[in-house]
């Protein structure tokens, strides 16, 4: 079988992708230069612009990439029917960690935790533009289940903040290995957030997220209090 037209460009400029990516993450964007791309990847300085324009073009490849991702990996939530919004939202919560833990995904989170914020206050990157696909797709879902009866209805950007900064948090957490029950245990974690955000956010109509067992138990058990004999004698 024939190789694919311009196959050996693809895998040239995906090689730069990943050389950049490993530098970025390791050395930082600023203290990274596109010689130190080249050499990694063993070609001139000079072949890297026959794929990318300098190195912010470089870093914007990056992120597009990680839209890419993102999307793929909502697409079956935003599609599929929703038969529970409870299951969805684990879905979701977990789906969210799960990704959050890929290696690419940690060396793109510690570049932009390092290097993101002065980039885009510079203008040198749009981040909030390039972080949009998951945004709109999360509001997308929630938008679903508020018109499906699962949630009450509220503002989607509100709500997406209220369900996706928990999950922000971990992953800050997991990126400086701080060694938690909530950091072994991710799909517990998981669950635990989707009960307490469907505490504020679910439906009244909704099927409300299950008290512990011991809670429950503690619950129902009526509370004694000891009998009034009058006031003390003074």
């Amino acid at each position: 079988m024939a190789r694919p037209k311009n196959a050996d460009g693809q895998r040239t400029r995906q090689a730069i992708l990943d050389a950049a990516l490993d530098l970025f993450a390791d050395k930082g964007f600023f203290g990274t230069s596109l010689r130190d791309v080249a050499a990694a990847v063993g070609v001139r300085e000079s072949a890297l612009y026959n794929y990318f324009a300098g190195k912010d073009a470089l870093f914007d490849a990056l992120l597009v990439a990680h839209q890419t991702t993102q999307t793929e990996r909502l697409t079956s939530l935003v599609e599929a029917p929703i038969s529970d919004g409870r299951t969805l939202l684990e879905q979701l919560a977990v789906g969210t960690l799960e990704g959050f833990v890929e290696p690419r995904e940690q060396k793109l989170f510690r570049i932009l935790m390092s290097d993101g914020v002065r980039l885009a206050k510079a203008g040198r990157i749009n981040l909030y533009e390039r972080m949009a696909t998951g945004r709109d797709r999360l509001h997308g879902i929630l938008r679903r289940l508020i018109r499906e009866g699962w949630l009450r209805p509220g503002d989607p950007q509100l709500i997406g903040i209220a369900f996706i900064s928990p999950l922000i948090m971990w992953r800050q957490l997991h990126a400086i290995d701080a060694d938690l029950p909530m950091i072994r245990n991710p799909r517990a974690y998981a669950r635990q957030h989707v009960d307490q955000f469907l505490q504020g956010a679910a439906a009244p109509s909704a099927p409300r997220p299950r008290a512990p067992r011991g809670t429950r138990a503690r619950a129902s058990k009526p509370v004694t209090r000891p009998a009034r004999t009058g006031r003390p004698s003074r």
